[in-house]
């Protein structure tokens, strides 16, 4: 029988099957599920938003029907929560289980295999097919949070280079600045560029999809994997439907993450057939362009230096909106 975990004992009780599974025990979660026999519990499952996670089962019934139970259960949870798009992380050797239940193998690594179930990336490129222009394309994934010159300064290196440019402005909302708005302070930041197009990444560019660190034991080979899942998505399926053949990205002396993400890009695009170009940071008074830098200011109230780091429709963002920015806690996302 399938219960809802919710009192200290029963977590307890899971965190023990998880360890002994060889998993650690995650607390981020929005729900978790135990499946009981006789009293006992020989299974576990958790989701959190539309990320299936923490599922294991007793050795002695993994042959049995009981983990499409508990998967079946965690889908039917999100779906009723409003999650019609659901992925799975765990490791190679269980992807085949997964995929048994209907879910399509999305990327995999040497340490992690990620999944989906409903709504697939085929979807998520239909949906963008009408801007899909023949000719020498490149991509920029970005998060512009907020959109400055510095964004410009790429995007318009990159269109002057290529006969199309696509800006991909990570969809996941964990940033200072929305999603919403952040779309649209790219395009009125783009608009006089005929051959750039603007679309959302989706779930599929640099998107955490809340990356599980429940069975990689170590943070940077959790970094390493999710850099190296990003990747794979990209080269695999976006770069090949838009026909990218450049990605272009500014260097990055500041933040060690992103630093990374180019360091990764650098070794496996070109391993894709895929240029990788690194651009030079523009700098306006001394100081280089960066949106972390444009955060800062506009929260220390230094409104007019703003005026040489973003674009008019930017300013006017964020100093109409000062109040409301400077309350909000978010942590930013792997670009700026």
């Amino acid at each position: 029988m399938i219960s809802y975990l919710l009192t200290d004992s029963r977590i307890r009780e899971a965190r023990e099957l998880l360890i002994d599974s060889g998993l650690d025990f995650d607390p981020n979660f929005d729900i978790f599920l135990g499946y009981y026999e006789g009293g006992c519990l020989i299974a576990v499952g958790a989701r959190h938003k539309n990320v299936l996670k923490m599922v294991a089962v007793e050795p002695e019934h993994r042959d049995t029907g009981i983990f499409a139970e508990i998967i079946s259960a965690l889908v039917k949870d999100a779906f009723q929560a409003g999650y019609e798009h659901t992925f799975v992380f765990t490791k190679p050797e269980y992807s085949q289980s997964f995929q048994y239940l209907n879910f399509r193998p999305l990327a995999q690594t040497g340490s992690t295999a990620v999944l989906e179930y409903g709504y697939s990336i085929q979807d998520y490129l239909n949906k963008w097919k009408s801007i899909v222009r023949q000719g020498t394309n490149s991509g920029i994934v970005m998060n512009c949070n907020p959109f400055t010159f510095g964004h410009r300064y790429l995007i318009e290196t990159a269109a002057s280079q290529s006969d199309n440019v696509y800006v991909f402005v990570v969809e996941e909302d964990s940033s200072l600045i929305p999603f919403s708005k952040r779309m649209e302070l790219v395009r009125k930041g783009t608009e006089d560029l005929c051959n750039v197009h603007i679309l959302s990444t989706g779930p599929y560019a640099v998107s955490r999809i809340t990356f599980p660190s429940y069975f990689l034991k170590d943070a940077d080979k959790v970094t390493q994997e999710q850099l190296k899942t990003d990747l794979s998505i990209f080269c695999r399926y976006i770069a090949p439907a838009f026909g990218i053949k450049k990605r272009f990205a500014g260097q990055e002396p500041v933040c060690r993450l992103t630093a990374m993400y180019n360091d990764a890009m650098r070794k496996s695009l070109p391993e894709n057939g895929i240029e990788f170009v690194e651009i030079e940071r523009k700098t306006a008074g001394g100081r280089i362009i960066s949106a972390s830098s444009v955060r800062e200011m506009l929260l220390c109230g230094e409104t007019e230096k703003l005026r040489e780091m973003v674009p008019e429709a930017t300013y006017k963002y964020l100093t109409e909106n000062t109040g409301v920015l400077a309350s909000k806690n978010a942590t930013p996302v792997l670009n700026s």
